[in-house]
């Protein structure tokens, strides 16, 4: 069988096409191709917050991490996001004294979350029913394993769309090959 480096496919959609070729023969029997999950594409957290900070304090980190949000946690659980939305909308918008106001009272919440396996469509549809642009990634064991963000999610989606053209290209170029050379496909 050849693989997907074979076909001259190669980047990020490696994985996708992979998975695809090892299907193959399932689709048959009624199996379902596998979807990338959120676990393969999230981001690693690294922006996660106190929920007793102040909305100034939040707003010095995100400024230093580069970031349009935080993960907030109050005795070691996910309990809200705090996002630049929240800032303007809820802090700057109504006057609040951002060097007293706590993240706590301002962040978003409840935090809906998804799992590793929770698949890139699934946290898509999701996203879109919700308005989020980032989901929390929590293990069964309720550990925050990461963010994926609509970013990312996109990003999953169109090279999983180019991966999935680049093979039926290689398809197309088989096929006309054979009835070029009027040989038998599988003779």
């Amino acid at each position: 069988m050849q693989r997907p480096c074979d076909l001259g496919i190669v980047g990020k959609g490696y994985q996708v096409v992979e998975r695809l070729i090892a299907v193959s023969g399932e689709e048959e029997a009624g199996a379902s191709v596998p979807k990338m999950s959120v676990g393969e594409i999230m981001l690693r957290v690294g922006n996660v917050v106190d929920a007793g900070i102040t909305v100034r304090e939040a707003a010095i980190l995100m400024d230093r991490l580069d970031t349009g949000y935080l993960l907030v946690k109050s005795e070691d659980k996910l309990v809200g996001i705090f996002t630049e939305r929240d800032a303007v909308r809820r802090v700057l918008a109504t006057g609040l004294d951002h060097s007293r106001t706590k993240v706590a009272d301002v962040m978003s919440f409840p935090v809906i979350g998804v799992s590793p396996e929770t698949s890139v469509e699934d946290a898509v549809v999701l996203m879109a029913m919700h308005g989020f642009r980032r989901l929390p990634v929590v293990s069964k064991e309720g550990k925050l394993e990461g963010v994926v963000t609509i970013t990312e999610a996109a990003r999953a989606l169109a090279s999983m769309q180019k991966t999935i053209e680049e093979l039926f290209h290689q398809l197309l170029r088989v096929v006309k090959t054979d009835e070029e050379t009027k040989k038998p496909m599988y003779g």
